[in-house]
């Protein structure tokens, strides 16, 4: 008598299951696959269990390659093109405040000042790298 081993006994079912799953979904989504499937009516037992666990081999590798992808994009932070994913992009054209305000309603004072802060905290960050370049 036959002894039977349990994991494999269950991993087979495992795998049939997600055949079967895998080519249901086929069946609902694709006729071509409808047709296909059908035929697999007439065959033995066997063969049916023999190809639904091969399919769940299968669908188990690609879901596993699929979500590893996935996680290691998330890990190293990169991401797909957009026309990869099928995102757009929306490009914007940044406007100041000084644009969104009617220039007879702007004190030039005011402008010339700002400007000039401007100038010096870009120049304080200039230094800062630089002291900082020197220190590593």
């Amino acid at each position: 008598m036959d002894t039977i081993d349990l994991s494999k006994l269950m991993q087979r079912g495992y795998y049939v299951t997600l055949g079967a799953t895998s080519s249901l979904l086929e069946v609902i989504q694709d006729p071509i696959k409808r047709e296909q499937n059908l035929r697999m009516v007439g065959r033995s037992f066997d063969e049916v269990t023999q190809e639904l666990a091969d399919k769940g081999v299968t669908t188990e590798a690609e879901a596993r390659s699929f979500v590893d992808n996935f996680i290691a994009q998330q890990v190293s932070g990169t991401t797909k093109p957009p026309e990869a994913t099928g995102l757009t992009t929306v490009t914007t054209t940044a406007r100041t405040v000084d644009d969104a305000i009617p220039e007879n309603l702007v004190d030039k004072k005011v402008k010339a000042s700002m400007r000039d802060e401007i100038k010096e905290l870009t120049q304080q960050l200039a230094n800062l790298r630089s002291e900082l370049e020197q220190l590593r």
